[in-house]
């Protein structure tokens, strides 16, 4: 489908307008002239039997290609769909690097596109631009399997009391760890209790055992530079709220009832970490040029002068690692499970206003909740083509892709954003149970560790310019935060002052505005 090259600067405009956090705002005049040309545009594109079919054009994210199975997969959607629900699906790859862009030119452009889908920013940016549809009118007729599936992370996808987002099933939380090489555990007796919680202090301890045998071109941990996630969420708990770090935190790791954002950048426990990253780049834990180093944490393990790395301790984070780093990897447990509400903003499915038929596409996007086998289809493509089963149990299927190189496969789908994902099959070598696993461990994630403002999303309209100013100053000083390079009693202080000069105080005051009047509401 051709784009107009008067749509591309729309696009832009638009995307640049909400690409953060969570907005509200009227529909704009061109949205909704696209809106009534595409519900002129209504056309019923094929049969089956005796019975018309729907169309409906589906996002498909994409690494920047699709390989020669492509159509083979679309077709095998399209035999299960036409008949049991009266829909035929076109495929629209989509580069996944690019998915807000794409998904503002294609409506911009009166295109029609019936699901779009919004990857780690929330529904913000299309609903403050009048780009999708409000869905609580579709969704108790034709998602009943979608709400089933997903329980209380359908609350990720509400704003404003309307919900414009559907997101897949998984767990309803994450815990958090240290990703340790076992050999060198090994190497150096030490030994670790895996049901233990660890603090921060004993891992130095074990930093300083192994560093000081390996000597001093090898690391204790990969940091993240530009990343708003401290020491990759295992400093301390807290909520974003939505947005990012710009509009402040709920602090979370004292209290799970707390509902007063603070300037993260402003509190002890960001003070403490940035000291921490100092301490430990200063004793050499950390490379000299982590913060301009953008290797795979995986690969560089994989390299041998890496210990490991901070990350998810959630069952499952490590089964699949020998096979990325070579090393068999072990977990020591920081922080326990626990849920954020920015956990369920992650993957989200909408309804664009230029969809043809709104009813349709939220029926076959259930189709594939409802339906396993249509979902594996989507995410691991053609078994004998692309997969092959190594292992079916009561307890779940294993199975293997048929080349080293999945991506050289005819049907590759590296992102996981479709169904139920503890239904799919798991991907050899994990174990059988994986998804087993996983569930029970999601499912005792007491209430007590859960934040209060699930399902509350930050509008950052009303402070757009300061938000912008503020998500620049952070930007600009997190790196060497997060990789220790610059003394932090100095830096720091710059730091907020910085914030506070580009308006952060403000932002955060209208953030709390909002989730009292979203408390007081409920």
């Amino acid at each position: 489908m051709k784009r107009k090259v008067l749509s591309m600067v729309l696009c832009s405009a638009l995307a640049l307008a909400g690409l953060a956090g969570c907005s509200n705002a009227k529909e704009p005049e061109t949205a909704a002239a696209d809106k009534s040309k595409a519900a002129e545009d209504v056309t019923q594109v094929k049969t089956a039997g005796d019975e018309e079919l729907t169309e409906i054009v589906w996002q498909w994210p994409s690494m920047g290609s699709t390989g020669a199975g492509f159509q083979a997969v679309e077709d095998a959607l399209n035999a299960m769909m036409e008949p049991d629900i009266g829909v035929h699906v076109i495929l629209e790859p989509v580069n996944f690097s690019n998915l807000a862009n794409e998904t503002v030119l294609a409506v911009s452009s009166g295109e029609q596109l019936d699901l779009c889908l919004s990857v780690g920013t929330g529904v913000g940016n299309l609903v403050s631009s009048g780009l999708i549809e409000p869905l609580d009118d579709i969704i108790d007729e034709h998602g009943a399997s979608i709400v089933e599936k997903c329980g209380s992370a359908m609350s990720g996808g509400y704003y404003g009391g309307e919900l414009y987002g559907m997101p897949n099933a998984y767990i309803q939380g994450e815990s958090y760890g240290y990703l340790v090489r076992k050999d060198l555990l090994e190497k150096y007796n030490i030994a670790i209790d895996e049901e233990k919680f660890y603090t921060l202090d004993e891992l130095a301890e074990i930093f300083e055992t192994v560093k000081k045998g390996e000597g001093d071109n090898f690391f204790c941990l990969i940091p993240e530079p530009i990343s708003e996630e401290p020491l990759s969420r295992n400093a301390f708990e807290y909520d974003k709220l939505g947005a990012t770090s710009a509009s402040g935190f709920l602090m979370l790791n004292n209290d799970f009832t707390n509902m007063k954002i603070d300037n993260v950048y402003e509190t002890k426990e960001y003070e403490e970490y940035a000291a921490r990253m100092y301490d430990w780049a200063q004793k050499g834990y950390i490379s000299r040029d982590a913060a301009t180093n953008t290797e795979d944490r995986d690969v560089l393990v994989s390299g041998g002068n890496y210990l490991g790395y901070f990350g998810w301790s959630t069952p499952g984070s490590i089964w699949n690692t020998k096979a990325k780093t070579g090393y068999e990897m072990t977990t020591l447990k920081i922080i326990d499970g626990y849920t954020a509400g920015d956990r369920f903003q992650n993957i989200l499915w909408s309804v664009p206003i230029t969809s043809a038929n709104p009813e349709k596409a939220v029926e076959a996007l259930n189709y594939i909740y409802e339906h396993n086998e249509a979902a594996w289809l989507l995410q691991w493509g053609i078994e004998g083509q692309d997969y092959e089963i190594v292992e079916q149990t009561d307890e779940g299927t294993k199975i293997k892709y048929l080349a080293a190189d999945p991506t050289a496969l005819p049907y590759y789908q590296p992102y996981g954003v479709y169904g139920d994902r503890l239904a799919w099959p798991v991907m050899d070598p994990s174990p059988v149970d994986m998804n087993k696993a996983i569930k029970e461990f999601s499912d005792n994630i007491p209430d007590s560790r859960k934040s209060p403002a699930l399902g509350y999303c930050f509008n950052t309209q009303n402070v757009s310019t300061e938000y912008s100013a503020v998500t620049a100053v952070i930007q600009q000083y997190i790196p060497s935060v997060n990789c220790g390079t610059i003394e932090p009693s100095a830096n720091l202080e710059e730091f907020r002052t910085a914030l506070k000069a580009a308006g952060i105080e403000k932002v955060i005051e209208e953030n709390q505005r909002q989730l009292d009047e979203w408390a007081a509401a409920r």
